[in-house]
């Protein structure tokens, strides 16, 4: 389990299990924005588990993807619990997002109740964060899993924020405090395998380096 935080909220940590490992060229790893392209207003990231054997009784796995604007948890970031929820109490199964502003828990919301049960499964999803200038967004949509069949739709919670751009969120940040927090042994592979960059005008660039995080 994650340690426990003041106010009830849990930090991802980058555990010695979660270690990013990029698989890419060493070129790959100084991927960056065009110096032409518009503001950034919007990063989705696409995500795939694979599970092994999970346990129903035990709930495993569990684990954390989070996503900030900043490469850091000191102010604005959104952290996404997977097969469990943790507000206002544990609960096994589902989906539960929450929003933090440094230690203070600002939104939650749980979706989904169902507990990860398919040997061999594999879960996909797109998990994005959005500024409008006032209200920071975080979504999940293009879900698929055969627990939980096609989920993300309506899945999202906004907080006030009032950032005019995402222009120092990191990729590298997100997949470096993903982490299966508990039953890490039923899990063959969790990856980031890529990331999209929106302005107003539409789609910036895309980075299809694939980071690793078990």
């Amino acid at each position: 389990m994650l340690p426990r935080f003041k106010g009830g909220k849990r930090r991802a940590l980058v555990a010695p299990s979660c270690t990013v490992v990029l698989a890419a060229s060493a070129a790959s790893v100084f991927w960056a924005m065009p110096q032409e392209s518009d503001p950034v207003i919007r990063v989705e990231e696409d995500w795939e588990l694979v599970l092994n054997e999970p346990h129903v009784d035990r709930v495993s796995p569990q684990f954390t993807t989070v996503m900030s604007p900043f490469p850091n948890m000191d102010t604005y970031y959104a952290q996404i619990l997977w097969n469990h929820r943790e507000t206002p109490e544990f609960t096994p199964g589902g989906i539960q997002l929450h929003s933090y502003r440094e230690e203070t828990l600002l939104r939650m919301r749980s979706v989904e109740s169902r507990t990860l049960s398919t040997q061999a499964e594999t879960i996909r999803w797109t998990q994005s964060l959005q500024t409008d200038g006032v209200s920071l967004t975080i979504s999940i949509q293009d879900g698929h899993s055969t627990t939980w069949g096609s989920f993300g739709r309506d899945m999202y919670i906004s907080s006030s924020a009032n950032l005019a751009d995402l222009g120092q969120y990191r990729a590298d940040f997100s997949a470096a405090n993903a982490c299966v927090s508990f039953g890490s042994n039923r899990v063959e592979s969790l990856v980031l395998k890529r990331v999209r960059y929106y302005g107003r005008d539409g789609l910036i660039a895309e980075d299809n380096t694939p980071r690793r995080v078990m």
